[in-house]
């Protein structure tokens, strides 16, 4: 039996927590707590994510919070997953929830350097800050960031423990309080920029994840350069010879910056490249706020069409084309065509032939007449109450209507946002399949158990359980009644879902 199982302090680490518990559990060797934590006793612990626990362990870990709530506040997942394509970072999200073990192949992991070994870092300060506080220190997540070597509170520089994060080293649960090394010097530093970059990156990182966001970071940066010399007036050509000449001048003084080409720049912007400290460089260049880019929501209008819009706006009120192309220091043939609504029109056309053979669309056309489509689909994966419900994502859309493979994300604005209205946590969805299921079984005139819930859904009991919150909803949605007091906080013995399931879906 599990006993004197230590809350998680904040920003700590799941396997800080296990290590904690670990060391106050009295086992004599590793391997004991290992049977009782780990579904394997030779499983090597995580550091940064989770491995796949016991029963026992994964109903201790939450009895406070969901499985999702510790990925993303207790793992470094917020890191490596928070500007990935949405599908992909579902995938990860729920590869992680689930304990499934693929997550690294989803996740952008930093590779570390030929012969270099990654270890577990503390803050000298903040250890002496967590035990004034807490009586103990702990292994913090911010301090594990890959690219950051401060930390962002006390801008020292982070000191390595012999704690590594990969090798071939035995499995261990080791804590902070036993690898600080009592003889570490807090060594401050002095570069400005480097403390600022610490202090964006951590900020950023510590950020509430929206995991329904459909907006890439690469289009968000290219809107962000509106009005800026890497745009063009009307906003349809980048600069990037000069974004990133005049990048490598602001980050000059950064030591070991390795972000340094136009491919890599011309990867992100175009969204093929998902590392959260490469955005954070260049979202602090262009002077973005950290709220800003956390959220990544597009302007109601690009560049093009404000530009657009002020010269039909501007030749309305009488001014000439000469007059108009001087005041927006633009070409005089472009606001010429533009306000005669020429401009580009030919390569408009969706079938005609461009130069060298090359056919022209019409993305905007195209994503009015595909949002009907967009819409039928997304009622069919949501399910009619008696077909199983599915997971409304921008890939489950493109396969039902058998579109190419991110036509949606990168073409397709309208159809984009559809879905993103649709867009929820695993823990919800999973509601939205136990409530089809119970309906299922009483309009068959079966019994309602848990058994048969688990064999139509095949959710396991902890994802259950972190449904539990939601299930209220689509209970009531699907004419279910929903006994709450089986999900009162505070209650002493809490019921097994094995036992109360019956109880809490019932017909009204």
């Amino acid at each position: 039996m599990m006993v004197q199982f230590p809350p998680f302090y904040p920003d700590e680490l799941v396997y800080s927590l296990l290590a904690r518990y670990y060391a106050r559990s009295g086992y004599l060797r590793y391997t004991f707590a290992a049977e009782e934590l780990f579904e394997r006793k030779t499983a090597r612990p995580d550091a940064e994510f989770v491995n796949r626990y016991t029963d026992a362990a994964i109903r201790i870990m939450t009895q406070d919070d969901g499985m999702g709530h510790i990925v993303t506040h207790h793992t470094m997942f917020p890191h490596y997953g928070r500007f990935l394509p949405v599908d992909r970072r579902q995938k990860a999200f729920d590869s992680l929830v689930g304990m499934q073990g693929d997550h690294r192949q989803l996740l952008p992991m930093t590779k570390s350097k030929k012969g270099e070994k990654r270890c577990l870092r503390y803050c000298p300060e903040c250890v002496k800050a967590d035990r004034e506080k807490w009586g103990e220190t702990y292994w913090h997540r911010v301090h594990q960031i890959p690219e950051i070597r401060l930390c962002p509170i006390h801008k020292c520089y982070l000191v390595d423990s012999y704690v590594f994060l990969s090798g071939k080293a035995s499995p261990d649960l080791v804590t902070a309080e036993l690898a600080v090394d009592v003889r570490s010097e807090t060594v401050y530093c002095e570069n400005t920029i480097e403390k600022g970059v610490s202090e964006y990156v951590a900020q950023v990182f510590e950020a509430d994840l929206d995991m329904a966001s459909t907006v890439g970071a690469g289009e968000f940066l290219h809107s962000q350069m509106a009005g800026t010399p890497y745009r063009s007036v009307r906003g349809e050509q980048r600069n990037i010879a000069l974004f990133q000449k005049d990048f490598m001048q602001y980050y000059r003084n950064l030591e070991g910056n390795e972000f340094t080409e136009i491919w890599q720049m011309q990867k992100i912007l175009n969204g093929y490249r998902y590392n959260s400290y490469e955005i954070c460089l260049m979202a602090m260049f262009l002077q973005v706020p950290v709220p800003d880019l956390v959220q990544l929501a597009l302007p109601e209008k690009t560049q093009e069409q404000v530009f657009d819009e002020t010269v039909l706006l501007l030749h309305r009120q009488g001014m000439k084309y000469p007059e108009i192309a001087k005041r927006l220091n633009a070409p005089y043939d472009t606001v010429k065509a533009i306000g005669e609504k020429k401009y580009k029109k030919e390569t408009k056309k969706m079938g005609e032939k461009r130069k060298g053979g090359r056919k022209g669309y019409d993305w905007a056309q195209i994503d009015q007449d595909t949002l009907p489509e967009v819409k039928a689909a997304i009622r069919q994966l949501l399910g009619d109450g008696e077909t199983r419900p599915r997971k409304v994502t921008v890939h489950a859309v493109e396969k039902l209507l058998g579109l190419p493979c991110r036509r949606i994300s990168l073409y397709l604005p309208l159809c984009r946002a559809e879905i993103g209205k649709h867009q929820e946590a695993q823990e919800e969805y999973w509601a939205r399949e136990i409530a089809w299921a119970v309906k299922k079984l009483q309009r068959e005139g079966q019994q309602v158990n848990w058994k048969r819930i688990r064999n139509l859904t095949n959710l396991r009991r902890k994802d259950f359980k972190a449904a539990l919150v939601y299930i209220s909803r689509y209970s009531e949605q699907n004419n279910i009644k929903y006994k709450k007091e089986f999900l009162y906080e505070g209650l002493e013995h809490p019921p097994s879902p094995l036992v109360f399931l019956e109880n809490l879906l019932v017909p009204k």
